[in-house]
């Protein structure tokens, strides 16, 4: 996630924050929600559905539709002769790098708050006579405060401040009992995780607000205990504004005795004397919950957070645009260099036909130029737009010479990688098909996994769920294991390997087949196609995915009885290439157990395919199926 993104979502998350802040601070008046421990519950949980905002509802992920865009930086010579760049620092960074600065001066006044907390303890000296209190926490006196305080947590202490000892015994009880009830509460704790949410937030004002009010109702619930607790209730007012006159300094993180712009509000509480019964008291929590979570889930569709585009690299002098249309990924397109080096350009526009999930089923050439038409409906087939994205689309390809291609030593030819061979008679293995030269051998050690072509977010959730690690050897099982799990969660994506040394694999997870660069001599370039027509005798590749919903008879296989009597279950993928009649004309194993592979080949030579159509006109398909054995339990 670049830093202009990623400020747009951090300007979006206050904005959320800041509509939600303006709804909870309402709905309390509105469903007469005045018990303080009812109302410092539901605005705790506002403000940590505020937090939680980012997790609670999927970003809205784009993807890119453009040619790769390279930044450069000019330099200039100077008389010294040493080269100077200049690149000016974008606006979203130092916006960043000011609102990181911020956060970081304000964790500084946490850390010295501690250290001075520390400081006035150990030059503090204990309360005498000792009062039966200290048996919850240490009580001691000090000349460095101007109020009570309480702080720690395995160790709880109350420093009281000097004038403390001129009180009265009543006004002194109700003093300890507020900062002993802090500590049976464990508002300790609470208070340093409100600090830390302040210091992260220390720009926005509805935090702020928020934070002291969850304070403020926080200590008028304790003021409610004290006054029942002590049963005096003008003592305790008395000692509330003794310590009101006094000259106040913030101790943050420790939560002070009395806030002097808090008065007015805890003194009416404390007089006020509302009472609701439990029944009142849980409905009108319960109204409040479920109104932030609906208000939290409408601000999040209307305003929502924007995930990294996917990214869809095409060919240098290629140029996608989709007309607005929302797309969750697609395959780049290829510009051939044959076709480069007869200067062929020009602009393809090609209407698609989308299913129900936002796959194209169908592409038509409007117009454009008749040898560039095949790179773009080898690449659309493949392209998956968000659902309700209708049933057709217009979208044009721009291909544009670029302005210097580095012409390699020897014609390059793509062909997909391989993934995985060795045992069982090189059997190989791959999410998006494909098998090549170079096979990789197993039981190698992972030395790396490359995730591309994902959201941050989806890289971390995939990261997570695969069964293979950086230092695990891997074998022919728990590659099997991966290609499941990759495929289970994006069938787009593929899995590649790499000999990254002798006994060393590098594993990458991308989207498409990601092509291998091998030289080679490259085949005769077909005859070039009547105008307004594409060749149908050569197949095109589509993704297993797509193909799955072609499917119109699909004969199950039989499960074998020796792989049974075995408890041997897994997935068997083939590549396979089919007709124009939608039949299977050929079919190549590409992993799975040997026991099952016989059963699962049998079955699908059978299987009938609606024809794949270009043009209106049924093309050749490859592709990629998997049939998956599992054992009942």
């Amino acid at each position: 996630m670049n830093a202009s993104l990623l400020l747009d979502n951090v300007f979006i998350w206050s904005l959320q924050i800041a509509l939600l802040t303006g709804i909870a601070a309402l709905l309390p008046a509105v469903l007469g929600m005045r018990v303080p421990r009812v109302k410092l519950a539901f605005l705790q949980i506002a403000l940590l559905v505020c937090l939680l905002i980012p997790a609670l509802r999927p970003w809205k992920e784009g993807a890119a539709t453009g040619a790769v865009t390279v930044s450069t930086t000019v330099v200039q010579l100077a008389q010294d002769g040493m080269a100077k760049s200049h690149s000016p620092i974008p606006v979203a960074r130092i916006v960043l790098l000011l609102l990181a600065a911020g956060i970081l001066v304000r964790f500084g006044f946490l850390l010295s708050g501690l250290v001075r907390l520390r400081r006035y303890r150990f030059e503090s000296r204990p309360l005498t006579p000792a009062r039966s209190w200290g048996v919850e926490a240490e009580l001691r006196v000090s000349e460095e405060v101007t109020g009570p305080v309480t702080f720690g947590f395995r160790r709880p202490t109350v420093l009281l401040p000097a004038q403390f000892l001129s009180l009265d015994e009543g006004m002194q009880d109700a003093i300890l009992c507020h900062e002993i009830l802090h500590v049976r509460r464990r508002d300790w704790l609470l208070t340093v995780g409100e600090e830390f949410i302040r210091a992260v937030f220390w720009f926005h004002p509805a935090v702020w607000w928020l934070l002291r009010e969850i304070q403020l109702v926080r200590e008028q619930a304790v003021d409610r205990a004290v006054v029942e607790m002590t049963k005096s209730r003008d003592r305790y007012i008395d000692a509330l504004l003794v310590i009101a006159g006094a000259p106040q300094s913030d101790l943050a993180p420790a939560p002070l005795f009395l806030r002097k712009r808090h008065l007015k509000q805890r003194v009416a509480s404390i007089l006020k004397e509302v009472r609701m019964s439990t029944a009142k008291s849980v409905s009108a929590f319960s109204a409040g919950v479920t109104l932030v979570a609906a208000s939290c889930w409408f601000i999040t569709v209307v305003f929502p957070l924007h995930a990294a585009p996917q990214i869809a690299t095409d060919a240098p002098g290629v140029t996608c645009d989709v007309r607005g249309a929302e797309l969750l990924h697609r395959d780049p397109v290829l510009y051939p260099a044959d076709l480069q080096s007869k200067g062929i350009q020009g602009t393809v526009v090609a209407d698609l036909k989308l299913d129900s999930s936002g796959n194209v089923s169908d592409a038509t050439i409007a117009n454009g130029p008749d040898e560039l038409r095949r790179p773009v409906l080898q690449s659309v087939l493949n392209w998956h737009f968000a659902p309700g994205a209708g049933a057709t689309r217009e979208i044009s390809v721009t291909f544009a010479l670029p302005a210097a291609v580095n012409q390699p030593s020897a014609t390059s030819v793509i062909r997909p990688n391989a993934i995985i061979g060795g045992v069982g008679g090189g059997i190989g293995a791959g999410v998006g098909g494909g098998v090549g030269a170079g096979v990789v051998a197993a039981n190698s050690v992972v030395k790396s996994i490359s995730i591309t072509g994902l959201s941050d977010q989806a890289r971390d959730q995939l990261s997570a769920q695969l069964p293979v690690s950086v230092g695990q050897t891997l074998t022919v099982d728990n590659f099997t294991s991966l290609v499941s799990v990759v495929r289970a969660f994006d069938s787009h994506l593929a899995v590649r390997t790499a000999r990254a040394s002798d006994t060393e694999i590098a594993i990458t997870i991308a989207r498409g087949q990601a092509p291998q660069l091998v030289t080679a001599p490259p085949p005769p370039p077909p005859p070039p196609p009547p105008s307004g027509q594409l060749p149908t005798t050569d197949a095109v590749r589509i993704g297993g995915d797509v193909a799955a919903t072609k499917l119109i008879n699909q004969p199950k296989p039989v499960y074998p009885p020796l792989a049974k009597a075995a408890h041997v279950q897994g997935v068997v993928e083939f590549q396979a290439t089919i007709g124009k009649d939608g039949k299977i004309q050929n079919l190549q194993l590409l992993s799975g157990p040997p026991l099952l592979v016989q059963a699962a080949m049998q079955a699908v030579q059978q299987w009938v395919y609606e024809p794949t159509l270009l043009n209106g006109n049924p093309v050749g398909v490859i592709t990629t199926i998997d049939v998956n054995f599992t054992l009942a339990e």
